[in-house]
């Protein structure tokens, strides 16, 4: 089977997957975001965006590479899709540079170009810096990740210091200077980079104006240039890629009454922030939080807190179970894994294991709105409920998608960088609302 009129998604984690294929659907685009390493195409159903998660952020190097390659030849090149886009982190944790390269030699392309910004959420790059509200990504608390902290800012440096030897001729800069002159020059520029044999090419942005700038310049290009960036360029392509001639899905489905299951097992400062934010709000009521606590991980005894979780699981009720408390004390945190014999990253993805069992038994009884925080968390509780897919149905919030699995499962899936202190509460809101 050969077709030419879809877009392909390739992400590296889900929450991103997720939150770039709901910028196609705000364009009026019927999207799925497929789990594992297949991807289902029923031209009965008139998907026009097909998403990836290839879970790689996490990952070895050669392991996430193995897995993008396999996603880029053995399924995007085989249906010839006739765009490609490769969501990275807005904050580049991950395998940025290796997967991208790997892209661009699996899919043929002459370049691969770099534009992570996403203005609406404080995510900038200046001089091939990237910089989150301002700060310099290795200056926030990204540098502690327990999972892929940064320890570079400067995006072409990044690249370099992945790809290792060999690979400091192949890298560039689109300053802010052409950017902000517009698609001409920034074509111009393109051009002649990737014609004196750059392969990965990094552009400024400051505003979602210079997004679509650069958006417009690289499909005009003479060359085959893979798009690199966040949701931020997501949004920028789909107007290109999907003109909607002012047909755009806003109107929100019919969603049935049921309580809500937050699971959270994100290790960010902004999450933790969130949780509180709901916690503290008097105006939402019958809520009830569960911390998870060191014990309950390293016993792995899930059942006790499913069971808490079932009894509270009624009515309107929001149930939260997090792990935020867990690392609020980085001291206590770092004795607690020496004392396991575990690194973060281990740790983290225990963390993970334990709420997608915890989500498996309490939907195996209780029917509710699936609400999950970080990128792990989502892709493993989705899989623990044995999630195949999921199409986006609606926006609950900025970057932040509802969706439907095969099942008729409601989830929905926040990456754990993004949003404000209020984003929980207008997530909650969301569904008293409809």
């Amino acid at each position: 089977m050969n077709t030419s009129n879809y877009i392909g998604i390739i992400a590296d984690d889900l929450t991103g997957a997720n939150d770039t294929s709901l910028q196609f659907f705000v364009q009026g685009c019927k999207t799925q975001v497929a789990f594992g390493e297949e991807i289902t195409i029923d031209e009965n159903l008139k998907t026009e965006v097909f998403a990836l998660s290839t879970e790689s952020r996490n990952i070895e190097p050669q392991i996430a590479v193995e897995r993008v390659k396999k996603a880029a030849e053995n399924i995007f090149k085989e249906y010839n899709f006739e765009y490609i886009y490769k969501k990275i982190d807005s904050v580049l944790r991950g395998n940025v540079a290796n997967e991208i390269i790997t892209m661009v030699e699996a899919l043929e392309y002459d370049a691969a170009i770099i534009f992570p910004a996403f203005p609406n959420e404080g995510r900038t790059t200046i001089g091939g810096y990237q910089l989150l509200k301002g700060l310099p990504i290795q200056r926030t608390e990204f540098s502690r990740d327990p999972s892929s902290p940064i320890t570079e800012s400067n995006i072409i440096n990044l690249v370099r210091n992945q790809l290792g030897e060999g690979s400091e001729n192949i890298v560039d800069l689109i300053s802010l200077d052409i950017v902000m002159k517009g698609a001409g020059p920034i074509l111009t520029k393109l051009n002649e980079l990737i014609s004196n044999g750059k392969k990965i090419i990094v552009a400024d942005a400051v505003y979602t104006t210079d997004l679509e700038q650069i958006a417009l310049a690289l499909t005009k290009s003479q060359y085959k240039i893979l798009p690199c960036g966040s949701a931020g360029a997501g949004q920028a392509l789909s107007k290109i890629w999907h003109p909607n001639n002012g047909e755009v899905n806003s109107q929100s489905p019919e969603l049935p009454n049921l309580p809500r299951l937050v699971v959270s097992g994100s290790a960010t400062e902004l999450t933790a922030a969130q949780i509180k934010r709901l916690q503290d709000n008097d105006d939402i009521e019958n809520t009830y939080f569960i911390a998870i606590k060191p014990e309950n991980i390293f016993t792995n005894d899930f059942e006790e807190i499913a069971q808490r979780i079932k009894n509270n699981l009624v009515k309107n009720n929001v149930v939260v179970v997090h792990s935020s408390l867990l690392i609020e004390n980085q001291e206590q945190f770092n004795d607690l894994l020496l004392e396991h014999e575990l690194s973060r990253q281990a740790f983290i993805s225990k963390i993970c294991d334990y709420l997608a069992a915890i989500t498996r038994s309490v939907l195996s009884e209780k029917e509710a709105f699936l609400i999950t925080v970080g990128g792990e968390t989502s892709y493993k509780c989705s899989r623990a409920i044995g999630s195949k897919n999921i199409q986006i149905i609606d926006t609950v919030a900025p970057a932040i998608p509802l969706g439907l699995d095969h099942k008729g499962q409601y989830i929905v899936t926040k990456s754990g960088n993004l949003g404000t202190q209020n984003t929980l509460i207008d997530i909650v809101r969301y569904f008293e609302q409809g």
